[in-house]
């Protein structure tokens, strides 16, 4: 008896110790609000320069992303997208085939940016250049700014345990 105790023991460390190395996050429930509005607060010098996509259906107009897909959501583009080309878009999917979804429209917009950017600013297109969308869970994001690693580090510091 004591044996098979020591070999269920040993079996279940093992197996808290594959999962401890994961290196995976898990989403927590914080709104995604909170997350833009510390990105606002330290990297756009409190959010002045951007503009609030606030209603499931701009998010749609804009990006092509249907509601049903979205559980929450926090968006904000650059008010002068004549000049600069910072964007964050949150979005908690409602399932993870919903994420792939939005995941593929978010690449169309972060291509049409590079393409934009392509055309006329070198400058804007670097900063473009090393932006990218991120899945994680059933979060995707799509941030483009030139503070990029610290605007994705505030952001998995909010909403990933």
């Amino acid at each position: 008896m004591k044996k098979i105790l020591a070999l269920l023991t040993a079996i279940l460390m093992c197996m808290s110790l594959l999962t401890a190395c994961t290196g995976e996050k898990a989403l927590n429930d914080t709104p995604l609000s909170e997350a833009m509005d510390k990105i606002n607060a330290e990297v756009f010098d409190g959010g002045e320069n951007m503009r609030a996509i606030d209603t499931l259906e701009k998010l749609e107009l804009y990006y092509s992303i249907a509601s049903a897909d979205v559980k929450d959501f926090a968006a904000e583009v650059a008010k002068n997208s004549a000049t600069e080309i910072d964007e964050v878009i949150l979005i908690k999917a409602t399932d993870t085939d919903a994420a792939k979804r939005i995941a593929e429209k978010l690449e169309i917009r972060l291509q049409s940016q590079k393409d934009l950017c392509a055309s006329y600013s070198p400058e804007l297109l670097a900063i473009a250049e090393k932006c990218s969308v991120r899945t994680q869970d059933v979060l995707v994001s799509l941030i483009v700014t030139e503070s990029y690693d610290e605007a994705v580090s505030l952001c998995d510091e909010i909403l990933f345990n």
